[in-house]
């Protein structure tokens, strides 16, 4: 066969010819031509012949091959499958295919398998591999029948050997006795010879002799049959010495000749047999010394002889072995009888044939595969023992291995029953013993099953911990946490995966070992891993499902909900286990049907029931209805149906499904939530009635009309609570229920709401409720015997309530019903609530009612006291005021006439001077005094505005600077300017001018005095009032701002009356604004006042005032020319006196008077002047009165008229204004003022 001309053979030199080679078409790719270039020797020298082609390129293979073979990892154009098919399909397809890969999935097996494919080779495939696969599939390695000569003289037995050598390419000549066996032999020359059965003519021993003895035959294989050979014969046989002699059994025929002709083949011989036979003893001599463990000993076991080999194994010298025996080597595994059966049998001369584990001189062990032959003398007895000894350590090993892994296999096998069987409930206990066993066998101390994510985690394997004295302990908790590792352990971890996602891991914790080593090497972990997820996964699953259906139980058990479903066609009927409880039915104590549902329904319900799954069912009509049910126990409930019939493809009713819920609380929700916004609204209406109208009687029986309605009570009565002087309670019945039963008893009703019907005597079931202050009922069980005191004639008391009211803790109330059906519960008791609450207002308001009413009379007779005693007092003052003040306007009128005389000397003018400031003096402290008055009583008025500071300071400063020079003062202003603030002017200057008086009065002589303004936060401004005087403790301040408190000032020289100060404060107040002083003794003190800024809205408090006018000028230029007549009406002769000279120092001013009224009158009317002066107190008519005659006088009632009295309270000025006056002046007489005042009207 030719190879490719692009296949390069890298051995051509030495290959074997490929016309004695096994054809091999290899398809693959460029990884699969580097593998054939690897094995190309060992493939050759395995009497392999590969050739290679891709793939993709299968059938363009010229010549058919003996065997397919592909490369599973090479298939990347076209899937394995299909190039099997089409093979199958092409010519070349009857030499067999064999699959080589990595590996290969089951599912890739099945189609391989049914494509056609033999056998799979896992990588690396080796040329012994595939030379074993070519005998499996009977592809012979050798183009000429090799042939064997049988000697068996039963036919069955040789057909049977026949057959099977035939499937090993080798041809079976048949011999049925000795005699022709030599003569096939010398015919045939067959390349073996097999004695199956000897003819019992002849013997073993014999003939093996024969066979040895025969040029043709000496140097052949001789194979026995191990089941048709006795061990003695096959000793004797044995002991002859032969080469090629072989014991084997029948399954094992085949390939052992296959073998022996192969090694045949591959023999370089030398000519001559006595040369063959000692090369063959050298050469097994040497490869026996090379690969045998070999030791002679004498026949008292005493080794005599061993080879290199021995030693190496044995770890002991020639020198320690020799002579000594092989106990040495003991190593303990076998037991005594072991030893004993091996010496018996080789003493006897058998061969002894067993494994044994010896011990090494470092403590190491290690097997042997054993035989021992006996040397026998002429006596059959043994006389030395040769041992021949193969290392067959690996092969234990390998057992172990293989023992090792079935008992790991084993175990997780029982793992995994154990783990599948668990339910979620106890999973991490049954994880435990589960994985318990093979823990043991591990040494595993700990388990670890970590979760990604908690949803993976159920709640009763959160941080699920064993108990640290269990072994192994079993951990389950999230990725995030961490657990260390013990100490000399380590982690055999595998991932967990469901669903094709990584959920977590598991990880194993035990000592390094070779069994935890093969448990990870097999992928018993990950197998172990992956039932570990396969069973968490189910558990969670099957924990949510049977959550859910737990949640469905619950919902459907909360909610009093069941479903049904009826069967049409069968009238079966399911429900669920909620609908018997909804009936009134312990679970499953009611059957289910149809009949047991309908007996259910409340009769007066059940036809419209039956119309709606009628009309349901032949109407598609949506099924709902409210209908109820009787209970077992008599109870009615409501419940609430809904459903729809299910239909089937010709449109028939097939199935009815429905839900039913339970709505008795809804239904008892409406009645009550009914009754509740009746009794709101009742309490509401009744709450406005009784505050619109005040009829607290009305109301209460309106009320009580509508509880007992509410309530389905026959009577009952509402009652205030009120208390004896001795603090004892007792009831004041203000509405109750008419149940009179004789006159008697209606003449008490008709008293009810007075103190003729009150319950003093409370020594019942009402008294126990107000004396514990607590609500008490009473049901008709309790009634019994317990109301036997109640009147001849008195309705019966079946169930009573009695509520006692309160508003905060006070007991105000107490209400009572009697003879609810029901009896009064809990139920009720909260219902009443509102109506407790409301009840409770409603009689603390009356009780406010009365007092008020009792505080108003209080209120007015006090008030009218108060009026009196202020009448008295504005009275007082005024008469005062007009006292004083005559005898001042003589003093001070007749005194500046004098001070302005000029031929008064010097000692006159002096004596003047202290007269009119004595006098001066006297009316500033009647003004004060007044002042203080009109502001205790409210009168004082003010026109508030907004003020330039400065201005009303200059004006101040001009009033004292002649006071200020006197004393040598140095006045001083200080950021005055630009600054407005609201206040009166008058009443401002007035502060000012007390404030500034007081500080060039208490200053020392030669200080200083600075006034400034400065802004105080946004929207105040201070006027301060600074002075260098000795100044004033702090201790003292509060008495600062009491009347006629002077601080000790009034033993000094220095004048004043105490009154300033805290007029001027009352004053600063007045305005909206605050006045304070800071202080340091011995350096002088800070007087301020803090008024609002400007920008204010500006209000009176009183009707406006007139403003004086500034004083004109008196220089004659501004007289007009001509006389005016003013009449002066007053009945004191001085201030007649006194007005006249002024009036008279004008020249144009003629002045006509009298002395009462009625003059006054009659000379206005015959002589009309052009100004009338007019004096209130006069002997025969006030002047009020005269003013309103003069005022009728046609040609007067044009004419100003000016007051001027001693009346100088604000009340008479306002009256004054009020009756008409055009102007009001006070005496004492200002000259000046009074010269202003006529200019303005006369001028």
């Amino acid at each position: 066969m030719k190879l490719p001309g692009w296949f390069i053979d890298y051995e051509s030199e030495t290959a074997p010819d490929n016309s004695q080679m096994i054809d091999i078409q290899v398809l693959g790719n460029d990884n699969t031509i580097g593998w054939l270039k690897r094995q190309q020797k060992a493939l050759s020298a395995s009497g392999l012949h590969c050739r290679y082609s891709p793939a993709s390129d299968a059938f363009e293979v010229s010549e058919a091959p003996d065997m397919w073979l592909i490369d599973a990892d090479g298939c990347e154009t076209k899937a394995l499958r299909g190039i099997l098919q089409e093979l199958a399909c092409s010519q070349s397809g009857t030499a067999p295919a064999v699959v080589m890969g990595k590996s290969i999935s089951l599912d890739k097996a099945r189609d391989a398998v049914g494509a056609g494919a033999r056998r799979f080779l896992a990588k690396p495939a080796t040329s012994r591999m595939l030379a074993d696969t070519c005998r499996e599939l009977g592809i012979s390695d050798l183009l000429a029948t090799r042939s064997v000569l049988v000697l068996e003289d039963r036919d069955a037995v040789h057909k049977t050997i026949h057959a099977d050598l035939s499937k090993q390419s080798v041809q079976a000549i048949r011999a049925n006795d000795a005699n022709s066996l030599f003569d096939l032999l010398a015919k045939y020359k067959p390349d073996a010879v097999v004695i199956s059965h000897c003819p019992c003519e002849t013997n073993y021993t014999d003939l093996i002799g024969l066979l040895g003895f025969f040029p043709g035959s000496s140097g052949l294989p001789i194979i026995l049959i191990a089941e048709e050979v006795q061990d003695s014969d096959l000793r004797k046989c044995l002991a002859q010495g032969r080469a090629n002699l072989y014991c084997v059994d029948y399954p094992n025929l085949g390939q052992v000749i296959l073998e022996q002709l192969s090694q045949r083949a591959e023999q370089k011989t030398p000519g001559g047999r006595v040369y063959d036979i000692l090369y063959e003893r050298e050469q097994e001599h040497l490869a026996l010394n090379h690969h045998a463990i070999v030791s002679k000993t004498n026949h008292q076991g005493q080794i005599t002889e061993v080879n290199r080999r021995f030693c190496d194994i044995s770890q002991y010298s020639e020198q320690e072995l020799l002579g000594n025996n092989h106990r040495i080597l003991k190593s303990g595994h076998h037991s005594p009888e072991f030893y004993r059966d091996l010496w018996k049998t080789i003493s006897r001369g058998d061969v002894w044939q067993g494994e044994i584990c010896n011990r090494a001189k470092d403590g190491t062990l290690y097997w042997v595969s054993s035989t021992i032959v006996p040397f026998l003398d002429n006596r059959k007895r043994p006389y030395q023992f040769i041992a021949i000894r193969k290392d067959i350590t690996h092969v234990k090993k390998s057992e172990q291995y293989v023992e090792l892994q079935s008992k790991l296999a084993s175990l997780v096998s029982e793992v995994s029953a154990g783990i599948l069987s668990g339910h979620w409930a106890d999973a991490p206990l049954t994880l435990l013993a589960a994985l318990q066993p093979l823990s043991e066998f591990l040494g595993v101390s700990h388990i670890s099953i970590k979760v990604h994510q908690t949803d993976h985690i159920l709640p009763t394997w959160q941080r699920f911990t064993t108990d640290a004295s269990t072994i192994p302990t079993i951990s389950i908790s999230d990725t995030n946490d961490t657990a260390p590792l013990e100490a000399n352990n380590q982690r055999f971890e595998t991932t967990l995966r469901a669903n094709e996602a990584e959920i977590g891991s598991l990880a194993l914790y035990a000592k390094a070992s070779r069994l935890t080593e093969v448990f990870c090497e097999q992928g018993l972990i990950n197998v172990l891993g992956n039932v570990v997820s396969h069973s968490l996964a189910r558990w969670i699953s099957e924990f949510h499902q049977e959550r859910s259906r737990e949640r469905l139980r619950r919902a459907q058990s909360f909610a009093n909900i069941g479903t049904w479903e009826w069967n049409l066609d069968n009238d079966e009927l399911f429900w669920t286990e909620r609908v018997p409880m909804l009936f009134g039915y312990p679970e499953g104590d009611l059957e289910t049907s149809f009949e047991n549902f309908i007996e259910a329904i409340h009769p007066d319900d059940r036809d419209r029931v039956r119309q709606a799954i009628q009309a349901s069912i032949e109407h598609d009509v949506p099924y709902q209805i409210e209908h109820r049910i009787i209970w077992p126990d008599g109870a009615v409930r409501w419940l609430l149906e809904t459903g729809a019939v299910v239909r089937g493809t010709d449109g028939n009713a097939k199935q009815m499904l429905g839900v039913v819920e339970d709505i008795t609380a809804m239904h008892e929700t409406k009645q009550q939530l009914a009754r509740q916004t009746a009794l709101l609204n009742m309490l509401h209406d009744s709450l406005t009635a009784f505050v619109l109208e005040g009829k607290f009687r009305g109301t209460l029986n309106s009320m009580l009309r509508s509880l007992l309605e509410l309530t389905d009570s026959e009577f009952g009565f509402l009652a205030e609570v009120l208390f004896t002087p001795g603090d004892v309670p007792f009831l004041r019945v203000q509405a109750i229920t008419d149940i009179s039963w004789d006159p008697e008893s209606a003449e008490m009703y008709s008293r009810v709401g007075t103190e003729k019907f009150e319950f003093h005597d409370l020594d019942n079931m009402l008294g126990e409720s107000i004396r514990q202050r607590e609500i008490i009922t009473v049901s008709a069980s309790q009634s019994e015997g317990l109301f036997t005191g109640l009147p001849n004639g008195h309705p019966e008391i079946r169930t009573l309530l009695s509520v006692p009211v309160f508003i905060g803790a006070e007991l105000v109330g107490n209400f009572a019903l009697a003879n609810r059906r029901s009896g009064y519960d809990a139920s009720i008791i909260e219902f009443l609530r509102p109506f407790m609450a409301t009840y409770g207002v409603i009689i603390n308001s009356q009780r406010m009612l009365d007092m008020e009413e009792v505080n108003r009379k209080s209120l007015i007779r006090a008030k009218l006291r108060a009026d009196q005693a202020n009448r008295a007092k504005s009275e007082f003052l005024s008469s005062m005021s007009h006292e004083l003040r005559t005898p001042l306007n003589a003093i001070q009128g007749f005194g500046q006439l004098l001070q302005s005389d000029p031929k008064l000397n010097e000692d006159q003018q002096d004596s003047i001077g202290e007269v009119l400031s004595a006098s001066t003096h006297l009316l500033a402290l009647i003004n004060e005094v007044l002042d203080l008055a009109r502001i205790e009583s409210g009168k004082l008025e003010l026109s508030l505005e907004n003020l330039p500071v400065s201005s009303v300071i200059h004006d101040a400063l001009i009033l004292i600077k002649h006071s200020a020079e006197q004393r040598g003062l140095t006045i001083t202003t200080c950021g005055i300017d630009n600054f407005h603030v609201t206040a009166d002017w008058t009443r401002l200057k007035q502060a000012l001018l007390n404030l500034l008086s007081n500080a060039v009065k208490y200053n020392r002589l030669n200080g200083s005095i600075e006034v400034e303004a400065r802004r105080y936060q946004e929207s105040w401004i201070d006027i301060r009032v600074s002075d260098t005087g000795n100044g004033i403790p702090e201790s003292r301040f509060p008495d600062l701002f009491q009347p006629f408190n002077r601080l000790g000032a009034e033993l000094s020289h220095i004048e004043g009356t105490g009154i300033g100060l805290s007029l001027t404060r009352q004053l600063v107040e007045l305005m909206g604004g605050s006045m304070g002083v800071t202080s340091t003794v011995g350096k002088g003190s800070t007087f301020w006042i803090r008024l609002p800024a400007e920008n204010r809205d500006t209000f009176t408090n009183g009707l406006p005032t007139l403003h004086s006018n500034p004083a004109p000028d008196n220089s004659d230029e501004n007289l007009h020319a001509g006389e005016c007549t003013i009449l002066y009406i007053e009945d004191n002769p001085a201030n007649l006196k006194l007005v006249e000279r002024i009036i008279n120092r004008q020249p144009r001013f003629t002045l006509i008077s009298a002395t009462s009224a009625s003059d006054g009158l009659r000379l206005a009317s015959n002589y009309p002047p052009d100004l009338i002066l007019v004096d209130i107190n006069l002997p025969d008519m006030d002047g009020f009165s005269l003013l309103g005659k003069l005022k009728s006088v046609k040609h007067l009632c044009e004419k100003p008229m000016l007051a001027l009295t001693a009346n100088a309270m604000s009340d008479d000025m306002q009256r004054a204004r009020n009756a008409g006056f055009d102007d009001y002046l006070t005496k004492p007489i200002n000259i000046n003022e009074l010269m202003n005042t006529l200019e303005k009207y006369l001028g």
